[in-house]
């Protein structure tokens, strides 16, 4: 199963939007998807036709005062959700003030999910754009970082912050964590920033930024207004087409790593004998 935060410490570079279509791009790759809102500005939970306002959420589910069953919703039989409730904020503010007290507060997610039989190939959690608890609890938990970068010049500054603070959550609290991909985003080929910016991101991620860009798609920003993903909205745009890419991208680069992986295990395995 793997485990991704959706994370960038700058906000409206398209995390949401990313997330949610992703997932249902994976989902229709024949994946299991969990999708997990756990940013209090509740925008995937409202994405998929959900009221904050009414649902069990999953601040509901960390305080322990829900099952895992309660809290998790389907979406068109399609992949599966985890809203984010009116509370969430409220549990927010009372994990920082209980953390000077409890440090081990960094690891109430990990606790939780923990405990459940987890039946997905993926778990994809939007993170909110902030340095915080949660967000804190939810890189403490995870595998894997996938950072959207849009297109311009102080959203690529706004990465090395969020870099840097990946780094400090891996050094403290999970030595398994990675930057596992870098996603541009409101890419257009017409213009030079665009392109420049992508040559920044080769040049400081190398590797970890993905041939797949997602440009700028009006269908994309559409979408969350009619509560639907960009395949039921417009599957015919050029947005849909660039998801769908950058689904395809993944799962290829995990089977590279699984068979470089798998290689390695055999020639040490040769080594010893």
């Amino acid at each position: 199963m793997e485990t991704i935060a959706v994370f960038n410490l700058k906000g409206g570079v398209g995390k949401t939007t990313l997330t949610v279509n992703l997932g249902a791009a994976l989902s229709a790759l024949g994946k299991r998807v969990l999708l997990i809102d756990i940013d209090p500005q509740q925008n995937l939970t409202q994405n998929l036709g959900a009221n904050p306002m009414r649902v069990v959420g999953i601040e509901d589910f960390l305080r322990g005062e829900s099952r895992f069953s309660s809290v998790v919703r389907g979406y068109r039989n399609q992949f599966d959700f985890i809203p984010a409730g009116r509370r969430l904020k409220d549990l927010d503010l009372a994990l920082a003030g209980r953390y000077k007290e409890n440090p081990a507060i960094t690891k109430l997610f990990a606790n939780a999910f923990s405990r459940q039989h987890l039946d997905y190939d993926y778990i994809i959690i939007d993170c909110p754009p902030s340095i915080g608890l949660l967000t804190a609890n939810v890189l403490s938990y995870v595998k894997k970082v996938f950072i959207p970068v849009q297109c311009h010049q102080f959203a690529l500054n706004g990465s090395k912050k969020t870099v840097s603070y990946i780094y400090r959550i891996k050094t403290i609290f999970n030595p398994a964590l990675s930057i596992s991909a870098v996603i541009p985003v409101m890419f257009d080929s017409r213009n030079k920033l665009s392109n420049a910016i992508i040559q920044r991101l080769d040049k400081a991620f190398h590797n970890k930024v993905t041939h797949t860009k997602i440009g700028v798609n009006i269908a994309l920003a559409e979408a969350p207004g009619y509560g639907q993903t960009i395949f039921e909205y417009r599957p015919d745009s050029r947005g849909a087409q660039d998801v769908m890419q950058l689904a395809e991208e993944i799962l290829q680069r995990e089977l590279v790593a699984a068979n470089t992986a798998a290689g390695y295990e055999t020639k040490t395995a040769l080594i010893q004998q």
